[in-house]
């Protein structure tokens, strides 16, 4: 029996020399994962002060860029007002300027008629008069007889 417990101290033995091998293997380990983390934590510290620093400043980039939309926005719809206020004013300086023209036009014309109506007219009447006399003439002292045709078509053509 001294033979078993032999083997079992034995093996106990061992068994806690392995566990402890273990042990500082695990202990090993933790502390090199440790020491790489630290220098992770270092590292990390070290990019996060420019990352702050970068938000930063996009946030006040940001409120920039909003700023800047509204502006723009506003100043749209201001330039949009101006514009259509003055197609408004475009369309009735148009309609005048047409209105004008019309009432132009429509004088023109009626200058026209008058102007017609007061020279044409007693011009061809004095025409129509001198004609008149002059067949008088012919026909007193010359008394020859035209033809009806070669007559009305002298008439056509002094016809204005």
């Amino acid at each position: 029996m001294e033979g078993l417990l032999t083997l079992f101290v034995a093996l106990t033995a061992i068994a806690v020399i392995t566990q402890a091998g273990v042990l500082i293997a695990i202990y090993i380990n933790s502390k090199r994962l440790s020491d790489q983390l630290e220098r992770f934590m270092k590292e990390t510290r070290e990019v996060l002060v420019p990352v702050k620093s970068i938000t930063e400043n996009l946030k006040v980039a940001s409120a920039n860029l909003v700023d800047i939309g509204v502006s723009a926005r506003e100043q749209f719809r201001r330039v949009e007002a101006m514009v259509a206020e003055t197609g408004d004013a475009l369309h009735v300086q148009i309609d005048r300027l047409d209105q004008a023209s019309r009432d132009v036009v429509g004088r023109i014309n009626e200058t026209a008629a008058i102007v017609q109506d007061s020279v044409v007219k007693p011009i061809r009447e004095v025409g129509a008069l001198a004609k008149g006399i002059t067949r008088g003439f012919e026909a007193f002292f010359f008394k020859r007889n035209r033809s009806t045709v070669d007559q009305a078509h002298q008439d056509e053509e002094l016809f204005i």
